[in-house]
């Protein structure tokens, strides 16, 4: 047998998955120069790409070089999953010893929150949400349809009709009990509040701006005085971990209103807002309801707990971290962290600190701010402008640094806190419309 028939007996191998890695990687190496002579520089890269290692991630990329040799030769050949089956178990434990050595790294930080937390206890929720997983109570069977993907204008609006139709119903039999159970009430047919001891919670499904259902899902805490941007409110593993890395995944399926929304639809619908749940039910919710007051906010335990958890574990097969959330020297944009620690060391009497964290925002975004406030002056008044109501909150309380009597200054101080808060309810859906001079 010359070589060129040994080489094809090996890659059929290879595409029935009867090779293991390690068998590979030394047939390779030890043929490395016929195999130069025989495959062009595209093929020996797609087969044996420059980082390759002798595990099933790459062996699935070797057998998808194979297939592509076959293919260009005319000579297709059919591939085994094994390959893929075992990477995805292989996957599974790298990940799983991966978060290992990162919850290993951050038990420090976790100590001292939870002895924080010990020391602050708080009312627990007992509520069976796993009962709410799969197929919505008294969902619509599903429609037929003639078609599969919609083409005309009335196509569309069936699809998008069923679509919303479909959303509702999950949103009421999966996420409002969950919501309701937490304390939060509705603030809309697709948004959810809470308000406690001087913290908003919000969780809102925000639609899809040409129409279908959900384009997003915007969940916050932050103090009632402040906007929804800047500092993190959960550690990373539960805003950007696995679980909402699933529930990102094929977020799709319910946001566009192009496909007929058949009994296979409404199935992968049903088992998205099962996702949401999760997300929302098994992590972000709990860790909501540790933080009880605007003490527990800005505890000194909580923020080094969040600040240990910003960067995740390498992901296994790239290399890269599984979630990153430090801004590194890269400063906020929208200086929203000096707003929200500013106002938080007026309230507690540390002035020098908070009006020059204030000072520090409201200089930031003055160019701007100014130029866009002239263009429209009622912008501090729309809870769709948080940048605009973020500056005119900081110019408020920034001008109580003219009193010159202490008292009067502290008075004034408060004062100006409970007037944003006022407004703010309404920002956040707490309260019904309101204005300010």
């Amino acid at each position: 047998m010359n070589f060129q028939d040994e080489m094809k007996q090996i890659f059929l191998r290879v595409a029935a998955g009867e090779m293991e890695p390690e068998e590979w990687e030394a047939w390779w190496n030890s043929n490395r120069l016929k195999l130069e002579e025989v495959l062009n520089r595209g093929d020996r890269g797609r087969m044996m790409p420059a980082l390759w290692d002798a595990n099933y991630y790459w062996m699935a990329k070797t057998q998808s070089g194979v297939a592509y040799y076959f293919h260009a030769q005319g000579r297709p050949v059919k591939v085994s999953g094994y390959y893929e089956e075992k990477r995805q178990e292989e996957e599974a434990r790298e990940r799983q010893k991966a978060m290992e050595g990162y919850y290993k790294d951050i038990a420090s930080a976790r100590q001292q929150w939870e002895t924080y937390l010990q020391n602050h206890p708080i009312n627990t929720v007992a509520f069976d949400w796993k009962s709410l997983l799969g197929t919505p109570t008294g969902q619509v069977p599903a429609k037929e349809f003639p078609y599969k993907k919609a083409r005309t204008t009335e196509q569309w609006k069936e699809c998008g009709e069923e679509l919303k139709l479909r959303l509702k119903e999950n949103l009421q039999a999966k996420i409002a009990p969950v919501a309701k159970a937490y304390g939060m009430k509705k603030a809309g047919p697709k948004t959810f509040v809470r308000e406690k001891n001087g913290l908003v919670s919000r969780i809102q499904f925000i639609g899809y701006f040409r129409g279908g259902g959900y384009e997003a899902m915007s969940c916050y805490l932050c103090p009632i005085y402040a906007i929804q941007h800047g500092t993190l409110d959960l550690p990373g593993h539960v805003c950007q971990g696995e679980n909402s890395q699933r529930m990102q995944k094929d977020w799709g399926v319910i946001q566009y209103g192009s496909e007929a929304v058949d009994a296979a639809m409404v199935e992968r619908i049903n088992r998205k807002f099962d996702d949401i749940l999760i997300f929302l039910a098994g992590g972000v919710l709990p860790e909501w309801q540790k933080i009880d007051s605007l003490e527990t906010y800005f505890a000194k335990e909580r923020r080094d707990y969040l600040k240990a958890t910003e960067k995740g574990p390498k992901a296994p097969g790239t290399g890269r971290a599984m979630w990153d959330l430090d801004l590194g020297e890269k400063e906020d944009p929208w200086r929203a962290d000096a707003y929200l620690f500013g106002v938080w060391d007026l309230l507690n009497g540390r002035e020098r600190e908070g009006y020059a964290s204030l000072e520090e925002c409201v200089r930031h975004n003055s160019n701007y701010m100014e130029d866009y406030m002239k263009e429209f002056p009622g912008a501090y008044n729309d809870p769709r402008d948080a940048m605009a109501v973020m500056y005119h909150n900081a110019q408020l309380f920034l001008r109580t640094r003219e009193t010159l009597d202490a008292e009067n200054r502290r008075d004034q101080i408060q004062e100006t806190y409970e007037e944003v808060c006022r407004f703010m309810r309404y920002y956040h859906g707490l309260a019904k419309k309101t204005e300010r001079d």
